[in-house]
C-alpha cells in the first residue's frame, strides 16, 4: 500500500508538472513583445461637394457650364522597421521608424457641358522616416512619388513627387512647434512651401493645432470614445486630364493638367470604439474654390508653378466627408511619452499621396480619469510587455 501511495504521488507530480510546463510554454507564446510603435493602418475616405454653375463668360466656361466633384480614397500606412536606442545610465530611449505609405484616389469632376465625364486617378507609393531623439526633437522625412491618369487614356500618365522634411520640437505636453519644407500639389498647383506648425494643449485632451499648409483645428474630446474638432483645411490636387473634348481648342495637346483647390471648413466627429477600428464623419462649407487647366506643352520647361490658360472661382457649397480606419497588429506602449504622441500626430496629419486626409490619432491613449475597476482590455495600451522583465 505504501508503494502504491508513493507511485500515486509521483504520477500526480509528473502530471501537474507537465501541465505547469505546458502553461508556461503557452504563456511565452502569448507574451510576445510588439516590434513597432505604429500599427498597420488601412483607411478609406469619401468626399463630395455640391454642384455650382460656372459664371466666367469664356468659351471654355460656356462649354463646361457647371462643376461638382466626388472623391474616393483608399490608403495604407505600415511600419517596416523600428529600432530603439537605449542610453547608458539613463531611462531615455530614442528610436527610429521606417514606414511605407500608399494610396489610390478616384476623382470624378462632373461638368454638365460635356457629354463624356472624366474619371481621374492618382496612385502613390512612398517611404517615410521618423527619428525621435528621446528628448524634445523629432525629425520627419517623407518621399511620396505618385502617378496621375485620366482613366481610359494611357497617354495621360504623369509622374510627380511630393516630399516633406519637418523638425518637431516637443517643448512639453502642452506645447510643440514644427518647422520644415514641403513640395506639394495639394493646393491645385506645384508649390515649394515652408512647413510651419504649432500645437497648444495636450494631444490627449483639448488642443488647438495650426499646421500650414495642412490644416487648422480645435480638437475637443468627449469622453474616451468620441472626439470632435472644428477645422479648416485645403483640399485638391493636380491631375492628368485628356483633351478629348477639345477644352483647349487653341493647342493640339492631347493631355492637360487639371488643378483643383478649395478650402473646406466644418465639424468633424471621430468615433473610436476600440483599438482596431474607428470612423469619422464631417460636414460644412467649401469656399475659396478654384479650378484651372494647364497646358502640358506650355509648362514643359517650367520648374515653378504651372501657368494656366483657364481658371475660374467656384461659388461656395456644402460638403460631406466620411471615412473608415482599420488598424492591425500589436504596438509598443507610448503611454505618457509625449514625444511619441507628436510622432503619432505627424504620421496622421501628413498622409501618403497628397490627399490631405487625417485618419485620427486613435493610437494616442485617452486620458484616464479613474484607475479603478478597469478591464484588462482597457489598460492594454498602458502596459508594455517588456516592462515585466
Amino acid at each position: 500500500m505504501r508503494i502504491l501511495k508513493q507511485l500515486y504521488l509521483i504520477c500526480s507530480f509528473l502530471f501537474f508538472g507537465s501541465k505547469l510546463l505546458a502553461f508556461n510554454h503557452d504563456s511565452l507564446k502569448v507574451v510576445k513583445p510588439a516590434k513597432h510603435y505604429f500599427k498597420t493602418t488601412i483607411y478609406t475616405d469619401y468626399y463630395s461637394r455640391g454642384k455650382r454653375e460656372l459664371n466666367d463668360v469664356t468659351f471654355q466656361s460656356i462649354k463646361l457650364k457647371s462643376y461638382q466633384v466626388n472623391q474616393f480614397v483608399i490608403g495604407v500606412n505600415a511600419p517596416l522597421f523600428t529600432k530603439d536606442f537605449y542610453k547608458k545610465d539613463s531611462t531615455r530611449i530614442s528610436n527610429f521608424h521606417l514606414l511605407i505609405t500608399g494610396s489610390y484616389s478616384s476623382v470624378n469632376p462632373l461638368f454638365d457641358g460635356i457629354t463624356e465625364q472624366h474619371h481621374l486617378s492618382k496612385t502613390s507609393l512612398g517611404l517615410r522616416a521618423i527619428y525621435n531623439t528621446g528628448k524634445r526633437s523629432i525629425f520627419f522625412v517623407e518621399f511620396s512619388p505618385y502617378m496621375t491618369q485620366d482613366n481610359g487614356y494611357n497617354y495621360t500618365q504623369t509622374y510627380r513627387l511630393a516630399s516633406s522634411v519637418i523638425y518637431n520640437c516637443t517643448v512639453n505636453k502642452y506645447f510643440s512647434f514644427r518647422l520644415g519644407y514641403t513640395r506639394s500639389y495639394a493646393l491645385g498647383n506645384r508649390y515649394h512651401l515652408p512647413y510651419i506648425g504649432f500645437r497648444i494643449g495636450k494631444l490627449d485632451g483639448v488642443n488647438f493645432s495650426m499646421q500650414f499648409p495642412r490644416s487648422i483645428s480645435l480638437n475637443l474630446p468627449i469622453g474616451k470614445y468620441v472626439k470632435t474638432s472644428l477645422y479648416t483645411k485645403p483640399q485638391g490636387g493636380v491631375y492628368s486630364f485628356a483633351n478629348s473634348d477639345t477644352i483647349y481648342y487653341l493647342n493640339p495637346d492631347k493631355k492637360l493638367n487639371f488643378g483643383i483647390n478649395e478650402l473646406i471648413s466644418g465639424l468633424r466627429i471621430d468615433v473610436l470604439p476600440n483599438n482596431y477600428f474607428n470612423f469619422y464623419v464631417s460636414a460644412g462649407y467649401t469656399t475659396q474654390n478654384n479650378i484651372s487647366f494647364y497646358s502640358e506643352t506650355f509648362n514643359n520647361d517650367n520648374k515653378g508653378v504651372y501657368k494656366n490658360f483657364y481658371t475660374e472661382k467656384i461659388g461656395k457649397s456644402l460638403f460631406i466627408n466620411a471615412g473608415l480606419v482599420f488598424k492591425f497588429g500589436k504596438s509598443k506602449s507610448i503611454y505618457n511619452n509625449y514625444n511619441l504622441y507628436d510622432a503619432q500626430d505627424l504620421n496622421t496629419i501628413i498622409d501618403g499621396g497628397e490627399n490631405n486626409i487625417k485618419t485620427g490619432n486613435s493610437q494616442i491613449p485617452a486620458k484616464q480619469s479613474k484607475i479603478k475597476n478597469l478591464k484588462p482590455s482597457e489598460v492594454q495600451d498602458l502596459i508594455d510587455v517588456q516592462d515585466v522583465y
